[in-house]
C-alpha cells in the first residue's frame, strides 16, 4: 500500500473514531445556564451570584462557584423537566430555586440563549453562558 493510501486511511478512521462523541439528547438545553434571576410564588425575588445550572444527556449539575455543587438526575420531556437529587440536602437546593430533593418544572421558553422555568416554588430565568 503506498504511502497516500494509508495517510487517506488514517484521516478517514480519526474522523470516524471523532464522530463517535455523545451527542446531545436534550437539543438547546444541554450545556450550561447562569442562573439570572429566581421569582418566588411568595413575591421575593433573588439574582443569586455564580450559581449555574449545566446539563448534559440524564445529568443536571448544580453548582454555586466556591460554595457546592450538587449531581442528580434529570429528564427533560419538551415542556417540563423532572429533576431528581437522591444525595442532596434540600438547605443546599434552596439556592438553586428548588425546595425539595426531587422538583418538576415548566419550560416556559428554551432558546440556544434563554431559559425560563416556572414550579410551585420559583421562576428562574437562565441565560446560557
Amino acid at each position: 500500500m503506498d504511502t497516500m493510501k494509508r495517510y487517506m486511511i488514517a484521516i478517514l478512521l480519526m474522523l470516524i473514531v471523532g464522530a463517535c462523541g455523545k451527542m446531545p439528547i436534550n437539543g438547546d438545553l444541554d450545556g450550561r445556564w447562569q442562573i439570572m434571576k429566581i421569582e418566588y410564588a411568595s413575591g421575593e425575588e433573588e439574582t443569586p451570584e455564580r450559581a449555574y445550572y449545566s446539563v448534559a444527556l440524564h445529568t443536571i449539575n448544580l453548582m454555586q462557584v466556591g460554595v457546592t455543587s450538587q449531581t442528580g438526575n434529570m429528564e427533560y420531556t419538551g415542556d417540563s423537566l423532572f429533576v431528581e437529587m437522591p444525595i442532596s440536602k434540600i438547605e443546599n437546593l434552596l439556592p438553586f430555586g428548588m425546595n425539595g430533593t426531587e422538583q418538576r418544572f415548566g419550560v416556559k421558553e428554551l432558546t440556544s440563549k434563554q431559559l425560563v422555568l416556572q414550579s410551585d416554588y420559583a421562576r428562574l430565568e437562565f441565560r446560557k453562558f
